[in-house]
């Protein structure tokens, strides 16, 4: 057997202990384990920057989510996976719609509600989805980060689930599968990026509104109406921009 060569051995870590390739890569049995750690978790945090959370999805929303990351994927894969989806996105709105200990916190980048992956209409049954999980999920919260805050050193999807019994699992999403950590210095990074990311976030009724006018957006789209306002356009970056208009004050 030929010896790997040294530059690529010297690439892993020699603690690889309590962390590691999830299995399942990114099809239907890696989203059950992840519904698995959903049922057992007393509070869960998780960042989204550029999709709405899978656990929030609607069935066509996570088709056109799946079939963008993976084209190749035979008709019958995609069903599946999304039929278990799905399945984890109800297991998830059941548990935690109702009253009960514990907490989701659910951040989505705004990229996130602007980039529109399926059909303007199924665009807009999303943005009614998360309305209603805001509106009818206490125990949910759902907060949106302005394209305008910084993200750097965060633009992967991660999540982690703190389960009844004390253990922390921290889980990472790659173009090529999910990775899982339970290790103490990992998570408190991941626990550090994620409270970042909150102090830059929209409060539950800004982000309200912010959905709110993303889906009055995409009706527009889809019945091909304009804006009644006469005033002349206000460029801005995105509606949920809120840094000071750089030409103000000058």
């Amino acid at each position: 057997m030929t010896d790997v060569d040294p530059v690529i051995r010297a690439l892993r870590a020699d603690d690889q202990s309590q962390m590691g390739r999830a299995a399942g890569g990114m099809g239907a049995e890696a989203t059950d384990r992840l519904a698995a750690l959903d049922d057992r978790a007393r509070t869960i945090r998780a960042w989204s920057p550029l999709l709405i959370p899978g656990v929030l999805q609607t069935s066509t929303y996570a088709e056109a989510a799946i079939r963008a990351r993976t084209p190749s994927l035979p008709p019958e894969e995609v069903a599946r996976r999304v039929d278990r989806r799905v399945q984890r996105s109800e297991r998830f709105l059941s548990r935690w719609r109702g009253a009960g200990d514990g907490h989701a916190w659910l951040l989505v980048g705004e990229a996130g509600l602007m980039q529109t992956v399926t059909t303007v209409d199924a665009h807009a049954a999303q943005m009614a989805r998360l309305i209603s999980v805001v509106d009818r999920c206490p125990r949910i919260s759902v907060c949106v980060l302005p394209d305008d805050a910084s993200t750097a050193g965060t633009c992967e999807p991660f999540s982690v689930h703190a389960l009844a019994d004390g253990q922390r699992v921290g889980h990472l999403e790659t173009a090529v599968g999910g990775w899982y950590t339970t290790r103490s210095d990992d998570l408190a990074r991941l626990y550090s990026q994620f409270a970042c990311l909150g102090r830059w976030a929209l409060g539950p009724d800004e982000t309200r509104r912010v959905i709110k006018e993303w889906l009055t957006e995409c009706y527009l789209t889809s019945s091909g109406a304009t804006r009644s306002s006469s005033s002349p356009a206000t460029q801005t970056p995105t509606i949920a921009y809120s840094s000071p208009d750089p030409e103000q004050g000058r």
